[in-house]
């Protein structure tokens, strides 16, 4: 089947809504800025682990979203508008994002995301306590470094509803949620390398340390660094997997909608990648704020 290429997003086409160049500048800055003491790096972790970590249920929520859009995205070539709807079709573009998130499928244990950022944080925890670091063998100690300030919680509820949470089930919204997707897909790809690579280069003791050491969260033993290798460029490119999928999901929803409308829809598709640019921006220009 032949591709409209007036329903194709392209990469290009998406970094050239925000910068792309200053995006891994303020990323590499607040690597820097942290990666050399050991409580602004572990807050560090605690903190993007707890943004990070609402994507995946976020997703979830994007996949229901166009799910329960039954009769606005419609195939053309049925008459039978009982056997036309497309939506839960398209949500399963999404939802493979969101199968990951709750049970990697690299793994055979049940590895949801949040278990293997969990596991890094405690990884990183571990790697300082047996260098003696007192205080992150104190839990009151450890819950007052991690404890999430007001700024941040406030970024996770945007992250809920800029993937569609409060938000009408229409197409409107649909394609803006889309947006928001693609953006945190396409930048976390670019934060996760640069996360690795950094960690690499300035750390390489602490990493091989994490690279082998293993962390029970709920019940099942995870590999320290894997939840940083499986998203990284550099290791199993998860999250370039994820933006392959969406763009192919985003493109169906193109295809299921009247044409008259895609010039609309592609504007709230850019509408909602550059609110995630927004939200990407501040997390990390405020993340190592004590």
């Amino acid at each position: 089947m032949s591709v409209n290429v007036a329903t194709v997003i392209t990469i290009d086409e998406l970094k050239g809504l925000s910068s792309f160049d200053a995006a891994e500048a303020r990323v590499r800055k607040s690597l820097t800025d942290s990666i050399g003491d050991a409580e602004a790096f572990v807050r560090f972790f605690g903190r993007y682990t707890s943004w990070n970590g609402f994507f995946g249920s976020a997703v979830a929520t994007l996949a229901g979203k166009i799910g329960r859009c039954r009769g606005l995205f419609l195939d053309p070539a049925q008459p039978v508008r009982q056997l036309a709807d497309r939506s839960v079709y398209i949500a399963s573009f999404f939802f493979d994002a969101a199968r990951d998130e709750f049970d990697d499928r690299d793994t055979v244990h049940r590895d949801t995301h949040r278990c293997l950022a969990q596991s890094t944080v405690k990884g990183l925890i571990d790697w300082h306590v047996d260098r003696g670091v007192a205080q992150f063998s104190d839990p009151a100690a450890l819950n007052a470094l991690l404890q999430e300030p007001l700024w941040l919680h406030t970024l996770n509820t945007q992250v809920a509803h800029g993937y569609g949470a409060g938000t009408p089930d229409d197409v409107p919204s649909v394609f803006r949620s889309i947006g928001y997707h693609l953006g945190s897909e396409l930048l976390a790809d670019q934060e996760f390398s640069l996360i690795d690579q950094s960690l690499r280069d300035k750390a390489p003791e602490m990493t091989e340390f994490l690279r082998t050491h293993k962390v029970n969260i709920a019940g099942q033993a995870h590999v320290a660094y894997q939840w940083v290798s499986i998203h990284s460029g550099h290791g199993g490119g998860a999250e370039a997997d994820h933006f392959k999928w969406a763009t192919r999901g985003a493109r169906l929803a193109f295809r299921f909608v009247a044409p008259e409308l895609h010039d609309e829809l592609r504007r709230e598709i850019h509408k909602g990648f550059r609110r995630f640019a927004a939200d990407h921006e501040e997390f990390f220009t405020r993340v190592n704020q004590a």
